[in-house]
């Protein structure tokens, strides 16, 4: 039988030493782990604003059938919301996706103006 005391190994398991600089693998680890991040907040972030881009734009220019026109703004814009987020993860470059998210916006912003918000 062990005499030893567990808290004793707890202890041992759990000494205090000098903080360990960040190795390679700990900065890439860190690294992907914001680039995930950075995809997350775009998909969400960027993906609403497209939505509501989309959804202004189907409505000002549909704005003579009221009902049909908000029904199917609403309806696209959950649509573009949902592909934008799977678009954003889908891409192998964060740039890409980036401006995937961003050149839409401004040209549905355009738009907006256009048709007169």
């Amino acid at each position: 039988m062990n005499n030893s005391n567990p808290a004793n190994s707890l202890t041992a398991s759990l000494a205090v030493g000098k903080p360990k600089k960040l190795q390679h693998s700990d900065l890439s680890l860190l690294k992907y782990r914001f680039m995930v991040f950075y995809r997350f907040l775009l998909a969400i972030v960027g993906g609403y604003a497209l939505a509501s881009l989309t959804a202004m734009v189907v409505a000002q220019a549909f704005s003579e059938y009221r009902a049909a026109a908000v029904m199917s703004a609403t309806l696209l814009a959950f649509s573009m919301h949902c592909a934008a987020f799977i678009w954003v993860f889908m891409v192998h470059k964060t740039l890409k996706a980036t401006l995937g998210i961003v050149l839409p916006c401004l040209l549905l912003w355009a738009m907006t103006l256009y048709l007169g918000a």
